[in-house]
């Protein structure tokens, strides 16, 4: 089981996917994040969502609506579940598909997309080029997170999409993208 770390749901427990493969973005990086963005009244996207925690910090928090994009059956059940147990299945969209397939045919805008795909596989570079190819995701106001490996390089620059800001946390880093200025 998860804990909710941030907002009014705080100390709420969630539970995780059962699969060994599934890894978490952990309890210091999520309350670091929102002490980094203020997440309140902000759409969000969530990218490889797991069991969907990162979401459920935001909503907590105060955002008002998450997407969440995740291919494994299993987490999906368990983002469903999750969502029921906190009584959040009305302010979540989830997105039961591979993100390749997903990211091009949404045509909503985020304030927030943030993503946590599996570490050092090549992932976050693929997302990334294919949010830069979808312009309806995010404008000058949008921020674009990516929680990877510090050992795993990515561009400082897709397309339109910058890197503004980067956070260590031991082996993670968290690294910040902005729409570059007009």
């Amino acid at each position: 089981m998860l804990s909710i770390e941030n907002g009014k749901l705080k100390g709420r427990k969630i539970d995780i996917v059962p699969d060994k493969r599934t890894r978490y973005t952990p309890a210091n990086v999520r309350r670091a994040l929102l002490n980094i963005i203020d997440v309140a009244e902000m759409n969000t996207l969530e990218i490889f969502g797991g069991s969907g925690s990162v979401s459920f910090e935001f909503l907590s928090s105060g955002a008002n609506h998450s997407t969440i994009i995740e291919t494994s059956k299993k987490a999906c059940s368990t983002i469903i579940k999750n969502a029921s147990k906190l009584g959040l299945k009305n302010k979540i969209k989830l997105i039961c598909s591979d993100f390749r397939k997903s990211i091009e045919k949404i045509t909503n805008k985020y304030d927030l997309i943030f993503m946590d795909p599996p570490f050092q596989m090549g992932l976050a570079n693929e997302a990334l080029k294919r949010i830069a190819n979808n312009k309806k995701l995010y404008d000058e106001n949008s921020i674009i997170v990516v929680e990877h490996s510090k050992r795993e390089l990515l561009e400082s620059k897709y397309d339109d999409i910058i890197l503004n800001k980067e956070y260590n946390y031991g082996d993670i880093k968290l690294s910040i993208y902005l729409k570059e200025g007009e």
